[in-house]
């Protein structure tokens, strides 16, 4: 069944990461190293950064996946042996930049073999850790970095990476919220995705118009939108749900002007999308004329 295969192929992955050599003095520094970013000092450590941002970029596709490979041997299994706070500052100096440049200059499937993506979403991506809040964004980014740039790969990965994004939506922590928007937006770009959920990610973005989520929160909408009438088509029916519902909370909600200055601003962003559908919110629009018009500023 699905299981035993699912099981075969965990087992296989596993096998292949023990297989891979041991990381060499110079990888294993560069995870040392990382601690003086923690230290309360007036040393000015930016050199150093620097050289994480533009030396690593310059390290062969086998040398970046024995990065990954030293990353995840430190930081997950009971081995561990960076803290949470090291785990959060090898992810923003070392990890994320070097995927985003490997991912720019074509190196993301070179890097991010089955094995390495395995143990990263099964053992790095686990819903259920006690993970803090900085920690948690971090995470969520890598796993919107991964969905973006090797979807092929993490076909079988799905539920995994759906479940870690669908915990943090219920977070209260606002950043790794919006976070894991962004997140499920992407998973929804590239992969079937029960109507439900689409729906729901949807209206609850539409209802989000707080300035400090603001940022996130347009960026996931900008995502999402354009991949509606693909993944929630009208059917039979006149208007999609995704029209309906955008119209109704206009209607129901309008009476908040950062709500309906929200809604105006993801039509306005997409105007292809909406143009079919204009009818529906022409009498809107007319209607919010005079309140928009003599705000002061509208951000």
């Amino acid at each position: 069944g699905e299981d035993g295969a699912s099981a075969s192929n965990a087992a296989a992955h596993e096998r292949a990461l023990a297989l891979r050599p041991p990381v060499s003095q110079h990888v294993q520094l560069l995870f040392l190293m990382l601690s003086v970013f923690l230290e309360r000092t007036l040393t000015d450590f930016s050199f150093l950064r620097a050289f994480y941002a533009t030396e690593v970029q310059r390290y062969s596709p086998q040398a970046k996946a024995d990065i990954l490979t030293c990353f995840l041997r430190h930081a997950t299994g009971p081995a561990a042996r960076l803290s949470p706070d090291e785990v959060v500052v090898a992810l923003q100096v070392l990890v994320l930049p070097m995927l985003r440049a490997a991912v720019g200059a074509g190196q993301a499937l070179q890097i991010l073999t089955p094995e390495i993506l395995w143990a990263l979403v099964t053992q790095l991506l686990d819903p259920l850790a006690p993970h803090s809040e900085p920690t948690k964004v971090e995470l969520l980014r890598l796993s919107t970095l991964l969905i973006e740039s090797v979807p092929s790969r993490l076909v079988e990965h799905r539920k995994d990476l759906l479940k870690f994004a669908w915990i943090h939506l219920k977070s209260d922590e606002s950043v790794s919220k919006q976070c894991a928007y962004v997140n499920v937006c992407h998973f929804i770009h590239q992969y079937e995705t029960p109507s439900k959920i689409i729906l729901q990610v949807y209206v609850s973005l539409l209802r989000t118009f707080q300035p400090d989520a603001r940022p996130l929160v347009r960026q996931a909408l900008d995502i999402l939108t354009p991949a509606l009438p693909r993944r929630l088509p009208k059917g039979n029916h006149i208007y999609p749900t995704w029209v309906k519902w955008t119209k109704k909370i206009l209607v129901e909600e309008g009476h908040s002007l950062p709500q309906l200055i929200h809604i105006w601003q993801l039509v306005v962003r997409h105007p292809s999308l909406f143009f079919a559908s204009r009818a529906q919110f022409v009498p809107q629009m007319v209607n919010s004329l005079n309140r928009i018009g003599f705000l002061q500023k509208t951000s």
